[in-house]
């Protein structure tokens, strides 16, 4: 019985020592790593938990500079800001990240995003379509720049969808112009349009209108060249009646003339 309690001993000091070996391990593993963070950050960002993921986001950035995480992490308070309707907020943060990592990988996402954050401010086309031309020239950018890139193809969606509303926006004020009898000023977008849209199906629409404000200021020759254009240019136009009829009325009103 004697001879049992040191064997005891022996095993409770065994026991401990495996114990403390084991909150030894505990101790050296420090949690606040950058990988940590962002991790944790990602998975409030996942739930869309916009609220939480934000402030580790910015610790992430601010903590840890150097980690490749925090360049994610701009992009991601970035998406946040997009997420959460605050487009003012995303732009500056867009804008930041492609002017601090101009080589980076993810700088064609940040373009695409920059003209999302327009798009989604756009208006109906009697309004001021500033953020639709903003929109367009970042689309256009992305085009441009970066052919190959995945987003390339839903930003030619949306450019298309920004110069169709830019084009409708000008023709609205040409008409306005027209119906209010500014016929001068009227003209003066009308010209305009036309090579500032060239890819726009309803140029036809521009020639004919452009075509009767010339009428209306007595520029019959100009009148009746751009009836030309847009009978020979545009031979299955909606409006080749409309042209025919002002053809005819512009050859007979230069008959008159000449015969008086």
């Amino acid at each position: 019985m004697v001879r049992a309690a040191p064997q005891k001993c022996i095993w409770l000091l065994v026991v401990l020592m495996l114990c403390l070996g084991c909150a030894g391990k505990t101790e050296v593993r420090n949690p606040e790593t950058d990988d940590y963070y962002f991790n944790k950050a990602m998975e409030f960002y996942r739930k869309k938990d916009y609220w939480q993921a934000k402030p580790v986001f910015t610790e992430i950035r601010d903590k840890f500079p150097l980690s490749r995480y925090a360049v994610l992490s701009e992009l991601r308070l970035a998406d946040i800001h997009y997420f959460s309707g605050e487009y003012v907020e995303a732009v500056h943060f867009y804008e930041e990240f492609k002017r601090l990592h101009p080589s980076h990988p993810d700088v064609p996402y940040a373009i695409f995003q920059l003209g999302m954050c327009y798009f989604e401010q756009r208006a109906s086309i009697d309004r001021d379509q500033t953020p639709v031309e903003k929109a367009s020239r970042h689309f256009g950018l992305l085009i441009s720049t970066y052919p190959s890139s995945p987003f390339t193809g839903k930003a030619m969606g949306k450019y298309t969808i920004c110069r169709q509303m830019m084009f409708e926006h000008d023709f609205y004020i040409a008409s306005f112009y027209y119906k209010t009898k500014e016929y001068w000023a009227a003209k003066q977008r009308l010209v305009k349009m036309i090579p500032a849209y060239p890819n726009i199906r309803e140029k036809d629409k521009v020639l004919l209108y452009l075509a009767k404000t010339c009428q209306h200021l007595n520029e019959t020759g100009e009148a009746r060249e751009t009836l030309e254009r847009l009978r020979n240019d545009y031979p299955e136009s909606e409006y080749t009646d409309e042209v025919e009829r002002l053809l005819d009325r512009s050859l007979d009103g230069e008959e008159m003339e000449n015969g008086n």
